[in-house]
């Protein structure tokens, strides 16, 4: 039997061995949903979009940012499913914003694929094909994860992004990522289901190209208190640990990874007029509390250079009144990623990361298949 480590995927395979740092932006910009997937907590309709002044902005600050050797990765376009939203069309369409996203690599969009044919699939399609077929597309699935047995309800996922593949005919590859929302998954009928990792793998691996990203949107909410942010990272943390305990699970993959990937890789949500820090626990945490508002007034690199630098000082100096961080060789990881802000945001003191799935990935020899997102 093959072991789990034979089919291990982590992000960013090649990012590792790279000159530079990579930068990945989320743009809130999208209106509207009409859809309400368990677990989510996006505001849907409090996005203000960008002015034609915040553009230009933008525009200067991502050159100033490519000035000091970082490189546009992925811009994450959202936050809505972007085949519902109200206002795609209108924004994508606007030449400046063109311009933007031609700074990225990649465009990264996020829908449910619950949806047919439809007049506004095909107008955004054709404006896909029309405008920005010359960068990379990734179209990410919100998978409901009570639906995960129903095989009506993958079938019409399967359907649809079939469709879908076929309208964007100037795209010669499209990137797909499975997201399941995180919540207390006991609510569900199939609690049990969804804690057996390669079940679930098997089960909708036709649908995209690795394993699941597990969705934290419940940091959106402004009053997530530290007894539920704590008991729902603990809950992904023993997904991930059990996940290396038995022969039950072969497939592992979460954006953590390896301690010397995504650290080259720094991702900024924008929202409204202001930037704020995305933690990287598992996959990126969105939150627009005060504590990850990075200050901007002159839309220059070195401000967000000068926040992540008081930031790993602060974590730093409050190492010692965690439970185990202190031992920790992942201290310094975690730091770079924003974990231990995450900890003193939410009061947290115990640790909250799979350190038995870490420690398999970095100290056990195998070889590891890698995913570059």
């Amino acid at each position: 039997m093959d072991s789990y480590l034979d089919k291990t995927y982590l992000a960013s395979r090649h990012l590792k061995d790279a000159d530079c740092l990579y930068l990945n932006i989320t743009f809130e910009v999208f209106n509207g949903c009409k859809w309400s997937c368990h677990g989510c907590h996006v505001n849907t309709t409090g996005q203000d979009g960008m002015s034609e002044g915040e553009l230009d902005k933008m525009l200067s600050l991502l050159e100033d940012f490519e000035q000091n050797s970082y490189k546009p990765f992925i811009a994450f376009v959202g936050p809505t499913d972007f085949f519902t939203a109200s206002n795609t069309v209108e924004f994508l369409r606007k030449p400046k914003v063109v311009e933007m996203l031609h700074r990225f690599k990649r465009l990264s969009f996020l829908t449910t694929y619950l949806d047919g044919q439809t007049q506004q699939i095909d107008d955004v399609c054709d404006l896909l094909n029309e405008l920005y077929s010359d960068i990379e597309l990734e179209i990410n699935i919100s998978i409901e994860p009570a639906q995960i047995l129903n095989k009506k309800y993958l079938a019409v996922l399967q359907r649809n992004k079939e469709m879908v593949m076929k309208k964007l005919h100037a795209f010669k590859d499209i990137r797909t990522f499975g997201i399941f929302n995180v919540f207390d998954y006991s609510v569900t009928k199939i609690a049990e289901t969804l804690t057996n990792y390669d079940f679930l793998h098997k089960e909708i691996q036709h649908l995209f190209e690795t394993t699941i990203d597990y969705n934290f949107s419940l940091g959106r909410r402004m009053d997530l208190d530290g007894e539920t942010f704590e008991k729902t990272v603990l809950s992904i943390s023993e997904l991930f640990d059990e996940a290396i305990s038995g022969e039950r699970v072969k497939f592992l993959r979460f954006s953590f990874g390896k301690l010397t990937d995504s650290l080259i890789e720094k991702q900024y949500n924008y929202r409204n007029g202001k930037f704020f820090a995305s933690p990287l626990l598992y996959e990126r945490f969105v939150s627009f509390r005060p504590e990850f508002e990075i200050p901007i007034q002159d839309w220059k690199a070195r401000e967000f250079e000068q926040w992540e630098h008081n930031t790993q000082i602060s974590q730093y100096a409050n190492v010692f009144d965690k439970d185990e961080c202190g031992s920790c060789h992942y201290l310094g990881s975690c730091i770079d990623r924003g974990v231990l802000h995450l900890m003193d945001t939410y009061g947290i003191k115990k640790c909250v990361v799979a350190r038995d799935a870490l420690d398999a990935i970095n100290f056990q020899k195998s070889t590891i298949k890698s995913d570059e997102r």
